[in-house]
């Protein structure tokens, strides 16, 4: 199925963690997600999931030899990781509160 940009743009902001870091040289998620669209980024230029890129990859036509939904699920199987977005913007946030009690405690001191 063809997409036009701004639905590519939609379904590739969704795929990214959405944290704004900004490691992949862009200022939020949506402009990434744009310059992905536009072929000024890589897909799989999100530090934060770069796993994603395969998924990004297929949105925008671009064929990834070796990536399949059997292959992913494999290795979340053999590795009891998994690099599901919700997930890893969970894990992400939980650490970002422990780093902030940290960072309270230490101004306490």
């Amino acid at each position: 199925m063809e997409f036009s940009n701004k639905e590519k743009i939609s379904k590739i902001y969704e795929l990214l963690p959405q944290l704004n870091c900004g490691f992949c040289g862009f200022g939020n998620c949506g402009q990434f997600a744009k310059a992905i669209v536009e072929g000024r980024a890589s897909p799989f230029g999100c530090k934060q999931n770069p796993s994603s890129g395969f998924q990004i990859s297929e949105i925008i036509g671009e064929k990834v030899s070796g990536y399949s939904e059997g292959v992913q699920a494999a290795s979340r199987a053999l590795t009891g990781v998994s690099t599901s977005t919700q997930t890893l913007k969970e894990e992400l946030r939980a650490l970002s509160r422990k780093t902030g009690d940290i960072l309270a405690r230490l101004e306490k001191l």
